[in-house]
């Protein structure tokens, strides 16, 4: 029985905050390098379709894959259904595999592995501690204190899961990619975020 698939439009009209604009800049820099013009990439959950737009200002051939045909990808598909029909130098998946269970990642993979060249780009959500913001004011002075609180569930409602919630580790999610010859190159983290860079062995 296929899960039923937990997403959002309503944030794409939106204007976007300082901590949104900061996780593109985190997905640009994981592909600063090993990105060229020319090169050809798939790009599964297009979000507000920053990522793909400026990958083609710099001349990228990008393909986008969405299951959200109000985001206007260039096909629109669930994730699991997808397979290229050639081959593409780079795959990214950024804030997508989070939003379906765990094991449909290595499907996903399983789909695409032989058409994808060079790299795979992809971020995920961290459980962490959740920060409450206090304003105090002493005396006539006002002070902000960060606290962290205690986080014993995934708050989201579109997320089936997050890294470092219940056995979702970090290995187990690099398991996934290193069973199918990928294997880590880089890793970011950012907030909440964490941004990895996987190369393919040949």
């Amino acid at each position: 029985m296929k899960t039923t698939r937990k997403y959002s439009s309503n944030w794409i009209h939106k204007l976007e905050t300082r901590e949104h604009w900061l996780s593109y800049w985190h997905q640009i820099k994981l592909m600063e390098g090993h990105i060229e013009q020319k090169d050809s990439l798939v790009e599964i959950g297009i979000g507000s379709g920053f990522t793909s737009n400026y990958l083609r200002s710099k001349k990228v051939d990008v393909l986008t894959v969405d299951i959200d045909k109000e985001k206007s990808p260039d096909i629109v598909s669930d994730a699991t259904n997808f397979k290229p029909d050639k081959n593409y130098d780079h795959f990214c998946a950024f804030e997508v595999f989070e939003h379906m269970d765990f094991d449909e990642m290595g499907s996903i993979i399983d789909n695409i592995k032989k058409n994808i060249n060079k790299n795979i780009f992809i971020s995920v959500p961290i459980f962490k501690k959740t920060p409450i913001s206090l304003e105090l004011k002493i005396k006539s002075f006002w002070k902000s204190i960060t606290i962290a609180m205690p986080k014993t569930k995934i708050i989201d409602p579109h997320h089936h899961w997050e890294l470092n919630y219940k056995d979702y580790s970090e290995k187990r999610l690099l398991n996934v990619f290193e069973q199918r010859d990928f294997h880590l190159k880089n890793k970011l983290s950012y907030l909440r975020w964490r941004y990895f860079h996987f190369n393919k062995i040949s």
